[in-house]
C-alpha cells in the first residue's frame, strides 16, 4: 500500500514537472532583470537597456541578448523542469562559460508572465521576469 502511494506521489510530481515544462514552450521577451556582477554590484538589465528573447521547445532553450543596438550575450542548451526549480545546461554561449554549466532557478509561471530567480551561498545572484510572446 506505501508503495503504491510513493509511485502515485512520484507520478504526480513527474506530471506537475512536465506540466511546467509545456507551460515554458514558447518565446518569451525580457520584462526586467538584475544580476550581481562580478564585482559583487547589483545591476538592473535597463541600466543597460538590455533585451532578450528566449525560445524553449520540449527540451532545448536558447536566447539572444541585445545591448541596445549591439549584440550582448547568446547561449543555448537543455534544460530541466522540477520541483519548482528550472535548470538550464549550458551547450552552446557567447560569454565564455564551459559546455555543461548549469544555471539553476527558482521558477514560476503567473499568467503570461514567468518569473526566475537565482541564488548562490543564500544570495540572489540573478533575477528575471519574461513575458510570453508567442
Amino acid at each position: 500500500m506505501m508503495m503504491k502511494k510513493i509511485v502515485g506521489m512520484s507520478c504526480l510530481l513527474s506530471l506537475s514537472s512536465l506540466a511546467l515544462a509545456e507551460d515554458l514552450t514558447g518565446v518569451w521577451q525580457l520584462v526586467s532583470g538584475e544580476y550581481v556582477n562580478g564585482s559583487g554590484d547589483l545591476v538592473d538589465y535597463q541600466d543597460h537597456d538590455l533585451q532578450s528573447l528566449k525560445v524553449i521547445s520540449r527540451s532545448h532553450f536558447s536566447f539572444t541578448s541585445m545591448k541596445g543596438t549591439e549584440f550582448w550575450a547568446s547561449g543555448a542548451g537543455t534544460y530541466e523542469v522540477a520541483d519548482g526549480k528550472y535548470t538550464e545546461k549550458l551547450q552552446h554561449n557567447s560569454f565564455g562559460e564551459e559546455a555543461g554549466t548549469l544555471y539553476i532557478f527558482d521558477t514560476k509561471i503567473e499568467g503570461e508572465y514567468w518569473y526566475n530567480s537565482r541564488w548562490e551561498d543564500g544570495k540572489r545572484v540573478e533575477y528575471e521576469v519574461w513575458k510570453r510572446v508567442e
